[in-house]
């Protein structure tokens, strides 16, 4: 009997351990739940608002953001609908597009210079290229360029070393002080690359900065690339889904 009593104890004793460390354990993970902080948010409203997105869609947009949907802004499909309106135009201060939802893609040059760069984007665009420094002589000019896409969640962008030749090919020699900023999201890079150093006669000289972007609250992953091409005297840049 007695032996019976000590093997119910030990039992009991078993149960009520594992009973604690299950409750223990739950405690535990709840008190590790990620939350994004006041200050996330706000950065990421104001992010939206120097877009010139009004304050009340800034709102809306970050709760869609923080609720784990993608906006219209992040998705291809979306993108796609506005293809013939992704050109850059020099003759325009700012432009952006604007998508049902609100958001919106950056397409103004962010510099203004006295003279108009030759090396501009007049192709299918979802991001800017800009001129930091040129030089040139008869039939050549070498650049140094930053390529950026922004849509005020991810504010991507690389610099890089462009020369152009009238009547030959160009070429992307060096690419440079890549950075991300999005407030929301882990960021992993997992490439930063010449893909083509020099034009040929079918295709564009390309570099790729890649990176994989993970919602804060673990909602979701995806990868996106920003593109830099320089193809007939001219550069522009493209967010790719891969």
């Amino acid at each position: 009997m007695t032996k019976f009593r000590m093997a119910s104890k030990i039992i009991a004793t078993l149960f009520l351990s594992s009973i604690f460390f299950f409750l223990c354990t739950h405690s535990s993970q709840a008190s590790e739940k990620v939350e994004f902080t006041k200050e996330e948010l706000q950065q990421q409203k104001d992010n939206f608002i120097e877009l010139g997105i009004d304050e009340e869609t800034a709102e809306i947009l970050v709760q869609k953001v923080v609720n784990g949907e993608l906006l219209d802004a992040q998705k291809e499909s979306e993108v796609a609908k506005h293809e013939d309106e992704l050109v850059i135009d020099t003759d325009l201060e700012e432009k952006y597009i604007e998508f049902d939802d609100g958001s919106r893609i950056q397409l103004s040059l962010e510099e203004e210079e006295e003279e108009k760069p030759l090396m501009t984007t007049y192709d299918y665009a979802t991001g800017t290229v800009t001129n930091n420094s040129c030089t040139s002589g008869t039939g050549y000019r070498n650049c140094s360029v930053t390529a950026r896409y922004n849509d005020g969640i991810w504010n991507i962008r690389f610099n890089a070393k462009v020369s152009t030749v009238q009547g030959g090919y160009d070429s992307i020699t060096s690419i440079s002080k890549q950075a991300v900023d999005a407030v929301l999201y882990n960021v992993t890079e997992k490439k930063f690359k010449i893909l083509r150093s020099k034009e040929t006669s079918s295709a564009a000289a390309k570099a790729e900065y890649t990176n994989q972007f993970t919602h804060k609250l673990g909602l979701y992953t995806v990868s996106r690339s920003l593109t830099l091409y320089a193809q007939k005297d001219k550069t522009f840049a493209r967010l790719n889904y891969y």
